[in-house]
């Protein structure tokens, strides 16, 4: 696992990373084996098929590649962390607070205050209440520990009030999470609850965020943002899509009104545009995603570190394709295929990363509904190697059921019965088997397509059953979501 972790580290570096690691290094005039680790690493693929592992061992057979990978590792975040407290306040705070520790630690309490008043002042204004009650408490704790210097006791006071309200807030915080992360779980692993008579534990969450979110932190950016994605959330699984789809616009609305309030780079805002979207996606609004993907497309173009800017061009990417391919706009979406590629690769710098996988396997469907097999397994095959590390993700899932489509249409028998036994032992131990997939297996194995018209229309009429029984279960939105499947096994009955 760490060599995949390093790997992908290295491969996350933008050129001013990689640039300023090499300074370093030359700076340090350290000329070292974790420099050639870095370089094998960071190197294009071999052509001969040889691992950057199997490389390294060659040059340095009596080295340990495990402790030399955890040096590199060690080195790498070192300088990542001293990047990102220059860009971020959220790090810098955090920075703040371990200058301040060392400070009392070596009998400079004048220094180790300022430190902490600086990092009280930057967590206020980001709104961050751990810092700012971590520092409240150690400048508390040392000022006790000191005697209370010329400090009146009203003085002290105020201090353990302010202390005190900065724990309230966080504390408000943690409920309003609570509540979110239970509805997220009950509405997902739970029963869904219908609109006639709803479930009384959903019911009591509902209840219990209302009076949360009446509270005096209500006009707080934190407890505004987590009360519509509560709202957002429930409307999505309760079927009423239009009011989820007016939440969204407050959500991204109230979140771009408060940009002071952002990271740096704003990654959670990153995540919540692609929640967003993908929430739209599972139930079909795939018009209604334009104006989110634009949202996406403007972050990339800020003027924010590589990584984040690749991470934001390849989401918006993706969920460009996914609405043409949701459209059914084939060729459309084969014409922003090439259109992409002449544009340029940013996924180099985020290998492995989901929203790569996913677009492999929408570059793919997307020749797959235009009956261009071979050209459909080659995005299919980038999808399998570069997944082999996370084969969890949910795209590397249906990539591999899309494999098992072009066999059949293909007619590769032969490949279908390996492949189906291989992906049931891929994902046997992920849980059970979703309804989707058994009805293409079944499909496969009946050969509809073999058969005749009259058996065909018996059997259409229990896949159509079979299929709304499908289309009523929230599970299977989490592998519909990228393709309908259901559509392909009902025209093999036709």
């Amino acid at each position: 696992m760490l060599f995949y972790e390093l790997e992908k580290l290295v491969k996350s570096l933008s050129a001013a990373e990689k640039k300023l690691f090499q300074l370093n290094s030359i700076r340090l005039k350290e000329e070292s084996d974790y420099l050639l680790l870095y370089e094998l690493i960071a190197a294009p693929a071999s052509p001969e098929g040889i691992s950057w592992q199997e490389q390294y061992k060659k040059q340095y057979p009596t080295k340990s590649l495990e402790n030399t990978a955890a040096y590199l590792y060690k080195t790498l975040t070192d300088m990542l962390v001293q990047i990102r407290i220059e860009q971020d306040t959220w790090y810098q705070q955090y920075q703040c607070l371990l200058k301040a520790r060392l400070c009392f630690e070596r009998s400079i309490p004048s220094r180790a205050f300022k430190e902490l008043h600086k990092a009280f002042k930057l967590a206020v204004a980001s709104q961050h209440h751990p810092v700012a009650y971590q520092a409240a408490r150690m400048e508390l704790t040392a000022l006790a520990d000191m005697g209370f210097p010329g400090l009146s006791e009203q003085q002290l006071v105020d201090k353990q009030m302010k202390a005190k309200h900065t724990l309230q807030s966080l504390r408000q915080i943690h409920e309003h999470y609570s509540l979110y992360e239970l509805l997220s779980h009950r509405l997902t692993h739970g029963k869904r609850p219908e609109s006639s008579k709803q479930d009384k534990q959903v019911n009591d969450l509902i209840l219990s965020e209302l009076s949360l979110s009446t509270r005096g932190s209500q006009h707080q950016f934190e407890p505004q943002k987590l009360h519509l994605l509560f709202q957002s959330f429930f409307f999505i699984h309760s079927g009423e899509y239009r009011s989820a789809l007016r939440i969204f616009n407050e959500l991204t609305k109230l979140t771009e009104a408060n940009e002071s309030m952002w990271d740096y780079p704003p990654y959670d805002y990153l995540s919540a545009l692609d929640g967003i979207l993908d929430s739209l996606r599972s139930i079909g609004y795939y018009q209604e995603m334009t104006p989110f993907i634009d949202k996406l497309a403007a972050l990339s173009e800020r003027t924010y570190p590589e990584h984040f800017k690749s991470v934001a061009t390849l989401t918006a990417r993706v969920y460009r394709l996914n609405r043409y391919v949701g459209c059914k706009q084939y060729e459309i979406a084969a014409q922003f295929i090439v259109q992409s590629s002449a544009n340029g690769d940013t996924q180099k710098i985020i290998e492995g990363h989901e929203k790569q996988l996913e677009y492999y396997f929408f570059v793919a469907f997307t020749h797959f509904m235009l009956q261009q097999w071979s050209k459909a397994k080659k995005p299919l095959n980038l999808l399998t190697a570069v997944a082999k590390q996370t084969p969890q993700h949910l795209a590397y899932r249906a990539g591999r059921l899309l494999q098992i489509l072009i066999s059949y249409e293909t007619d590769d028998i032969g490949y279908i019965e390996y492949e189906i036994r291989s992906y049931k032992r891929a994902f046997s131990k992920q849980g059970k088997a979703y309804k989707t997939e058994k009805l293409i297996f079944h499909t496969v194995a009946v050969d509809p397509k073999r058969r005749g018209n009259a058996w065909k229309a018996a059997a259409r009429k229990k896949m159509t059953a079979k299929l709304e029984e499908i289309a009523s279960d929230k599970r299977e939105l989490q592998l519909t979501k990228f393709a309908d499947f259901g559509q392909w096994v009902l025209n093999k009955y036709v």
